[in-house]
């Protein structure tokens, strides 16, 4: 094999990797939109709710006592979706999807016109995609892994985060479960 059709199949591999990424970014991205979704449901009923008991109950200390359990779950829920960083998950996965969307279409572009190919543009890319890598601590949710895992695997080159394999340990007579990741 020679030199450039290394150079090629290294890069459709960093495309192929790339891609997955994309995708596995916008699945965990669209899950994140999801879960915000489903909490600002409560929210806004309890803030709802607020405005139509302040304006329709006239006994005081009943008022007073609606007011702070309604108070306290509209704090509870803020809390929650600040504690599980739920708006900056939504950031850092759509800005991940953005940048190997981009890696991607860079490599297209690059295989497009295969001549001007060499080791310092290859050098780029790898750079490239491992600067995107290294510049986000995101955990992918495991049951999107394994679905994208599952959905490319044998197909497309997989990155990093979807080689490892996923075991389950189950202790006996318990229903507690212990996920870990093997390389």
């Amino acid at each position: 094999m020679t030199a450039v059709n290394q150079q090629l199949i290294l890069l459709q591999q960093y495309r192929e990797k790339s891609y997955v990424s994309s995708i596995l970014a916008e699945e965990a991205f669209s899950y994140y939109v999801f879960i915000k979704n489903i909490i600002n449901i409560p929210l806004i009923i309890t803030n709802s709710a607020m405005v139509v008991i302040n304006s329709t109950i006239t006994d005081d200390n009943l008022l007073k006592i609606l007011n702070i359990i309604l108070n306290a779950s509209t704090g509870l829920i803020l809390s929650l979706i600040s504690n599980f960083k739920i708006h900056e998950n939504i950031n850092q996965f759509n800005t991940i999807r953005i940048k190997f969307t981009k890696i991607s279409h860079q490599i297209d572009n690059m295989l497009m016109d295969d001549s001007k190919i060499n080791n310092d543009i290859i050098k780029s890319i790898v750079e490239d995609y491992d600067a995107v890598i290294e510049a986000f601590d995101v955990i992918y949710p495991t049951h999107i892994k394994r679905r994208i895992k599952k959905q490319y695997e044998g197909k497309l080159s997989l990155p990093s985060v979807l080689q490892a394999e996923i075991v389950e340990i189950c202790n006996k007579g318990t229903n507690c479960c212990i996920v870990t990741e093997n390389p």
